[in-house]
């Protein structure tokens, strides 16, 4: 009985084991063995000296293509055979990536009949041999092909905000392993865009929704597709971009110095206050609230609902008066719920403005002490920077207000000081003769100086930038931005040719154009979008075509076969995407083009989770190594009581 009962304990001890084995190589796979995906490159540089190249061959790999699916480890066998008696101590190997130029291993021991991780596309293997100090080597080139991959789209969220009155720049990421080119954009178009639209030979990418600054008219939420597209799968991000309507704030009129008699001609102040506002209209609406306050005392007038200051003086009142005016809106009704987003809550905003009103009995002209440059005539280049300045005097103490004009446009105004002063740069690209001319004035009477500039020409450093007017202290240089609309409806080239749509340069362009995609006669179209800067440079120096050949189909359809536009969308793929049914990728939640499960494997850059049987799952094996081990304690006191009960009972036959 002993002797069974000792048996029993060893095979439970031993199946235990067992199963203690097996769940510690499960934790191993499981958590020390992740695969992992993606595109490994090392860089480095390194000389080959190159000894002789006999005694070994390479066995593997060789010289042909290697194909992979998408998220597989690259290795490849590697083995040589010895020719001869050659007796080597030590192998090595150094591995190049030709496509990169890269080093990827340098000098790595190995033995024969083991294994290696290669690149993607093109790899170059030396092996080395070792034989008592002799270097003998030999190399093989060979292909690693991948199966193409859909690009992914990262980094856009569902919601996107931006305010109005300021333009959208929202960045995100495209990653490609297969470094294709890839066509960024969105649908619908205007008043958003995307920016840059394509790219080439690149694994990771960036770029933008962008859009011109947003006024009222642009308010509300868009429903926007962003789409990035190999030619040959696609992946497709959709998004709400909501334009959120701020308060602008009231635009009031400069009211500038005035002046006032108290007898004759000019002897009335009648001033109404201009206003213009988004929202609420002219100071003519009634949509204001005006308030009028005198700084040094006085109170003089009042201002009325409509904003007019009208006061007739006496000799008593006599003197200058420094006088505040502010105007209030009436905000918005109903605020969007994030226009905290806009630095504002959408309420009433106070626009205020100093002006001084002199009255007096005999007005005398204000007078311009001195300036500067002292020489009226100026020979200048472009990109100089010009500095001008006046020293004022008024014998009736008004503070004359100064107007900069440049060939009779107003460039700036200040107020409020006995010196003013202007800086301004023409720019590179601008020549010939200009007129600045600086103006003093009280209200009433007025004195000005002029200086007559010649400009030298200064050319612009780079095409994509112009020279131009500026004032207040700058010039202006422009880097054009180019957005389009989407492509219209392909139209037969012929036919465009007949009614004079299409004719000359464009019209051979076109058809040279079909004849590379072997689009002859009745299947070569034109199609025309339209293009334009939204940093308004000026200048086309990086302006796309706004016209390109297609594949004309009579009546284009979502069911003809063909990647076209119609019904005032584009296709991403062929009779997919825009106008037609979403098209398949790795992101929908849906085993499609090929995949090998739901949105990986096959088209999609990440491999599929491989199911663990269930003997391999964690809480299998923990529920069967807990049910054992009570199993075992079980039999073994069931034993003992045994053991002791039939102890008890040979006791008892002895007695």
């Amino acid at each position: 009985m002993k002797k069974s009962l000792i048996f029993f304990i060893g095979l439970m001890i031993i199946f235990s084991i067992f199963l203690i084995f097996l769940s510690l190589n499960f934790f191993q796979d499981n958590f020390f063995g992740k695969e992992l995906t993606g595109l490994a490159i090392t860089t480095g540089s390194v000389g080959f000296n190159v000894m002789e190249s006999r005694g070994f061959s390479i066995e593997s790999p060789l010289n042909i293509t290697y194909n992979f699916s998408a998220g597989d480890n690259y290795t490849l066998n590697l083995n040589v055979s010895i020719i001869g008696d050659l007796v080597v101590d030590n192998w090595f190997y150094t591995l190049w990536d030709l496509k990169n130029n890269e080093l990827v291993n340098d000098s790595i021991t190995f033995t024969p009949n083991s294994t290696f991780d290669a690149v993607r596309w093109s790899n170059k293997l030396y092996v080395y041999a070792n034989s008592s100090g002799t270097i003998r080597t030999m190399d093989v080139s060979f292909f690693v092909n991948v199966s193409n991959t859909a690009p992914i789209l990262e980094g856009i969220n569902q919601s996107i905000y931006v305010c109005e009155g300021q333009s959208l720049d929202y960045d995100f990421n495209i990653t490609d392993f297969d470094e294709n080119s890839i066509e960024v954009d969105i649908s619908p178009k205007n008043p958003f865009f995307v920016y840059p639209t394509s790219f080439s030979g690149q694994i990771y990418m960036n770029s933008s929704i962008i859009s011109g600054i947003l006024d009222k008219s642009s308010v509300g939420i868009y429903e926007e597709t962003i789409s990035a597209s190999d030619g040959e799968n696609v992946d497709t991000v959709d998004t709400n971009i909501t334009v959120i309507e701020i308060n602008n704030a009231p635009t009031v009129q400069n009211i500038g110095v005035q002046t006032v008699w108290t007898q004759g001609v000019n002897s009335t102040f009648y001033k109404q206050i201009e206003v213009t506002d988004v929202e609420d209209g002219n100071q003519s609406s009634g949509n204001f609230v005006f308030s009028i306050e005198f700084l040094n005392g006085g109170d003089l007038f009042n201002i009325t609902d409509y904003g007019i200051m009208n006061f007739t003086p006496n000799s008593s009142q006599v003197g200058v008066y420094n006088i505040t005016v502010c105007v209030n809106d009436t905000g918005i009704s109903s605020p969007h719920e994030n226009i905290s987003l806009c630095d504002q809550n959408g309420g009433v905003i106070e626009i205020c403005q100093n002006f001084s009103l002199t009255v007096t009995d005999e007005n005398r002209a204000p007078t311009i002490l001195d300036y500067y440059p002292s020489n009226l005539n100026l020979n200048v280049f472009g990109t100089n920077n010009l500095y001008f300045n006046l020293s004022e005097y008024d014998p009736d103490g008004t503070i004359p207000d100064a107007y900069w004009y440049l060939d009779g446009v107003l460039k700036e105004y200040d107020s409020g000081n006995l010196t003013d002063e202007f800086s301004y740069i023409f720019g590179c690209g601008v020549s010939g003769s200009y007129t600045i001319k600086a103006e003093i004035t009280d209200g009433l009477l007025n004195d000005s100086v002029e200086w007559i500039v010649n400009v030298g020409l200064v050319t612009c450093p780079l095409p994509e930038e112009k020279g131009g007017g500026g004032g207040g202290g700058g010039g202006i240089s422009c880097r054009e931005k180019w957005v389009c609309d989407g492509w219209g409806i392909c139209q037969n080239t012929e036919e465009s040719l007949k009614a004079g749509f299409l004719a000359g340069e464009d019209y051979r362009i076109i058809k040279e154009q079909c004849e590379e995609n072997n689009w002859f006669w009745k299947l070569c179209g034109v199609q025309i979008r339209k293009c334009f800067d939204l940093n308004n440079c000026n200048t086309t120096y990086s302006k796309p075509s706004e016209f390109g050949s297609c594949h004309y189909v009579e009546k284009p359809s979502c069911r003809d076969g063909v990647k076209n536009c119609h019904e005032g969308e584009c296709e991403l793929l062929i009779d997919c995407g825009g106008p037609c049914k979403p098209c398949p990728t790795c992101s929908d939640g849906i085993q499609n083009q090929k995949e090998e499960g739901v949105d990986c494997g096959g088209p999609c850059p990440w491999k599929c989770k491989i199911e663990k049987p269930l003997l391999k799952r964690t809480w299998v094996l923990i529920l069967i190594l807990i049910i054992l081990l009570i199993l075992i304690i079980i039999a073994i006191l069931k034993i003992i009581k045994i053991l002791k009960y039939n102890k008890s009972v040979s006791k008892n036959k002895k007695v």
